[in-house]
């Protein structure tokens, strides 16, 4: 069973804005993950949609362009 965000004040849902560090993000998508044993991934973008990341909760942030 994929495990996503649940236990947060911030609402992890497509479109809205959620702070990862001192980083103000915007959920893109949920991407699941069954079988790895990590929590679920989630696409995130800057507020400008200039840069793209991957965040996995515990594990960290990632910039992907």
């Amino acid at each position: 069973m994929p495990i996503s965000i649940t236990k947060s004040t911030q609402i992890w849902v497509p479109g809205q804005a959620v702070k990862v560090g001192f980083l103000s993000l915007v959920v893109v998508e949920m991407v699941p993950t069954p079988g790895d044993g990590l929590p679920d991934a989630y696409i995130l973008s800057s507020m400008d949609k200039r840069r793209t990341y991957r965040f996995v909760p515990h594990n960290g942030l990632e910039r992907l362009d």
